[in-house]
């Protein structure tokens, strides 16, 4: 196996090595993506686009905490077997929550053309170019992308002093 290359995410400050500070960023980003999908159903686009916009920006932060180990390959951050099962193990709870995230939104579509009218149209088009359903399905992407830094962030271990 060839030799670890040194990481290019230096080592977080203190605060973000605490598995508790990890999480609040987690929830708070996570909460701030739902939020943004709740303002921009109410049509209230703009404040939902700040919320996004903050919580992309403590994505950010969340991946630096973690040293960016959700989207490594092993010879540039991968240091022994518990980053690589920690790795592993936060893409497959991502799979699968995104598999159940998937299809809470089928079954939310197929329910809304159950109990539409059949003569009321779908959805235009044009539709998908709004401020607010453009908002909606970057929260979706943001949150299914988001998923294995969010599992390492939860499940990884407080950082030796």
């Amino acid at each position: 196996m060839a030799q670890p290359i040194k990481n290019p995410f230096p080592t977080p400050i203190r605060p973000l090595q605490l598995r508790h500070n990890r999480r609040v960023l987690t929830v708070f980003g996570n909460l701030l993506r739902l939020l943004a999908i709740i303002l921009a159903a109410f049509n209230v686009g703009y404040w939902a686009v700040a919320a996004l916009a903050v919580s992309v920006v403590l994505a950010f932060i969340l991946q630096f905490a973690t040293r960016n180990l959700a989207n490594s390959i092993e010879a540039l951050v991968i240091t022994d077997e518990r980053e690589k099962q920690l790795r592993d193990k936060a893409h497959l709870y991502s799979y699968w929550a995104t598999i159940m995230i998937l299809c809470g939104i089928l079954g939310g579509i197929s329910g809304f053309l159950y109990t539409r009218e059949p003569t009321a149209p779908i959805m235009l088009v044009g539709d998908y170019f709004k401020l607010e359903t453009m908002t909606i399905i970057v929260s979706v992407v943001a949150t299914i992308i988001t998923l294995p830094t969010s599992f390492i962030a939860w499940f990884e271990p407080d950082a030796p002093n």
